[in-house]
């Protein structure tokens, strides 16, 4: 029973994998890399978890799960780290005007 779901949840993953890479190649968006590197991370490393429970030989799965989730970590934590020109200054203008009004007291 228990092999039964895993096999089923490794059908869904390397589903959700495929239809990722498909739409990502079809849109040709400038982010598209970021998702792929991401889907690629988090569903490679469950589907290297499963394989690595459900092999005989299950040890070096577990450092391939390992390797892909953090190659997924280490892209966001860059993606997020990259400067936004548009949102930071956003973020500083309304920051500055907040504080200039509580400064000033009501109106």
């Amino acid at each position: 029973m228990v092999e039964t779901v895993l096999a089923a949840v490794f059908v869904v993953l390397v589903l959700n994998l495929v239809a990722a890479l498909v739409i990502c190649a079809h849109r040709r968006r400038a982010y598209s890399w970021l998702l792929v590197i991401l889907l690629a991370g988090t569903s490679g490393a469950a589907l290297a978890g499963i394989l690595a429970v459900t092999a005989e030989d299950g040890d070096r799965y577990f450092d391939v799960a390992l390797v892909l989730t953090g190659t997924a970590a280490v892209t966001a934590a860059v993606r997020a780290a990259l400067p936004n020109a548009r949102g930071r200054d956003a973020v500083e203008h309304a920051a500055t005007d907040s504080w200039r009004n509580a400064q000033d007291g009501p109106s």
